[in-house]
């Protein structure tokens, strides 16, 4: 599974930031689909995407989303070998 970190404005932790939150991800994703290449394989390849889990930072004012690909052993490979940037 390829994991992804999306970063949003905090709204808070009221159910209607949640929903705030939530508009945020849907947009900066639509956004990543059409400028990034690289999510635009992983979007366009997956099996599965399901969200992994999400960190508040009220001192920061951001929200993490860790969103997760699944992609077939093929494709993540690719991905892989020709997106994934090894730091060291």
């Amino acid at each position: 599974m390829i994991k992804v970190p999306f970063d949003t404005p905090y709204h808070g932790d009221s159910e209607r930031a949640q929903i705030a939150t939530s508009l945020e991800l849907e947009r900066t994703l639509d956004h990543a689909y059409k400028t990034m290449d690289w999510f635009k394989f992983l979007a366009d390849k997956r099996i599965r995407v399901e969200i992994l889990g999400t960190e508040p930072n009220p001192n920061k004012k951001i929200t993490t989303t860790w969103v997760g690909f699944e992609l077939d052993p093929k494709n993540e490979t690719f991905y892989r070998l020709k997106y994934e940037r090894y730091e060291k």
